[in-house]
């Protein structure tokens, strides 16, 4: 693939191009959305073992949930 600089692109050349880097930018954003989600959730104050147990069981009965209504809906 020969790369050429800005000046040699056609307009069409250069519209994908932007058309590339703006999905590039759209896709980091994203991303960088999901990042500060976990910096915020990373903040919470640890369970004690009881409690800690209880919301695993919690969310395992959950997952058995939502994978019975999957199979459901199939």
């Amino acid at each position: 693939m020969v790369v050429k600089s800005t000046t040699q692109m056609t307009k069409g050349e250069l519209i994908a191009l932007l058309r590339e880097k703006e999905r590039i930018i759209a896709d980091l954003n994203v991303k960088i959305d999901e990042l500060e989600g976990l910096a915020i959730t990373s903040q919470a104050i640890p369970l004690d073992a009881d409690s800690s147990r209880l919301l695993t069981l919690m969310n395992q009965r959950i997952r058995a949930l939502e994978e019975q209504i999957n199979k459901q809906q199939r």
